[in-house]
């Protein structure tokens, strides 16, 4: 069975069908493809952000300085464009990319939030109803009890005290009941926020877990963390890139059109060459270190996320293994009450039992047939916590 148990848990990746995806209502995943058109439509803006615009002007004025008064109509296209940054346009459009890889995996880190709490909610509520339904076998139990007592009481056998013990065990389970129920309402408002499906129809996933390598490839965390490394890395370079030479283009087209005795006109064109280069900035030393720092620290920031994806990873699986050893309890405690059962149900026929005691075993044994699920369902949430982390 240990063996078996090691060979589940080294099983690969987790995966969630697309129809299980539709778990997030409509407003949800409307939310999430509108982030990703606007991630899109940014990046696409930001890789070619480092194209100046080609500019017009038209200037219309007048003069009265001269006799008779001047007219002048002015007409400008005018274009003055980067083409060399000492390696910063390319570094700009570096980040660029960069940049879109980390929105996407942002945007994917917050639809997989969405759908991990959707399905661990979904989990919630039906460990809660197996629960209600397991304190009810309780509350049956409790009352056979009372039942029992009351007779042996009113026969003389015991005293009140344990009539008394017994109808208060059963208040208490009654007690908790109640707050069963008000759990659950609570757990169906959260629910109601995130999925407009069926909690009790929807299908769950076989979720299983992966190994710690393959987790740790296909990590959202970690990705996400790795695209903002590049980022920091190009933003550093672009900075540096700033203080060195640029080489730029620069051409122009005007036209004139002056009235006063005459019309004239003129028109001229204008283009060339510069180069240019910051020669004094007192904070030059300080921006580029700033940005050495940051980078710096998103290297560190990525091996303290690995570090700390791998310590869930370890949790988990310790977790997942005490949950299965769990259930083979469960599944002992189920043969024995089935044996139990059996037996009570020969001694009753046979007059040795009471009807009391068949009904109870009866309730002890489908009461640890809902522990099983209860506790499958517990293995379930532990992984989603995996799960929320994989990239689809």
């Amino acid at each position: 069975m240990f063996l078996k148990l090691l060979i589940i848990l080294s099983v690969g990746l987790s995966l969630f069908g697309a129809d299980n995806e539709n778990i997030l209502s409509s407003t949800k995943k409307e939310i999430i493809t509108n982030e990703r058109l606007q991630n899109s439509l940014n990046s696409d803006i930001l890789e070619f952000d480092w194209i100046n615009p080609i500019k017009v002007s038209y200037t219309h004025s007048k003069s009265d300085i001269t006799s008779p008064s001047q007219t002048t109509d002015n007409f400008t296209v005018s274009l003055n464009q980067p083409i060399f940054k000492s390696g910063g346009i390319y570094y700009a459009i570096k980040y660029a990319k960069a940049n879109r890889e980390f929105l996407n995996y942002s945007t994917s880190i917050n639809e997989k939030s969405l759908l991990k709490n959707g399905y661990l909610t979904l989990l919630n509520l039906r460990n809660i109803d197996l629960k209600i339904k397991k304190q009810k076998y309780l509350i049956a139990n409790a009352q056979i009890d009372i039942d029992r007592k009351k007779e042996q009481y009113l026969s003389g056998v015991i005293d009140s005290s344990y009539l008394d013990d017994a109808i208060l065990k059963k208040n208490s389970l009654d007690i908790s009941l109640l707050d069963m129920l008000a759990t659950k309402i609570d757990l169906e408002k959260t629910y109601k926020t995130l999925s407009d499906k069926d909690y009790k129809t929807v299908k769950l996933p076989h979720l299983v877990l992966v190994d710690l390598t393959t987790f740790l490839k296909n990590n959202l965390i970690i990705k996400d963390q790795v695209s903002n490394q590049k980022q920091q890395n190009y933003l550093k370079k672009m900075t540096i890139a700033n203080y060195f030479p640029t080489v730029s283009l620069f051409a122009s087209y005007n036209g004139d059109r002056i009235n006063q005795t005459g019309v004239h006109k003129n028109s001229y064109k204008q283009y060339g060459i510069s180069v240019s280069m910051p020669i004094i900035d007192i904070n030059r030393n300080k921006n580029i270190e700033l940005r050495k720092l940051k980078y710096l620290k998103s290297k560190l920031d990525l091996l303290d996320k690995k570090n700390g994806e791998k310590e869930l990873y370890n949790s988990i699986v310790k977790k997942v293994k005490r949950y299965k050893k769990k259930i083979e309890l469960a599944k002992k405690q189920e043969r024995l009450y089935q044996s139990l059962l059996k037996t009570t149900k020969e001694q009753y026929k046979a007059g040795e039992k009471t009807i009391f005691d068949v009904k109870t075993m009866r309730n002890s044994l489908e009461s640890t047939k809902i522990d099983k699920k209860i506790y499958q369902n517990d293995i379930d949430i532990l992984l989603l916590n995996l799960y929320e982390h994989l990239e689809k």
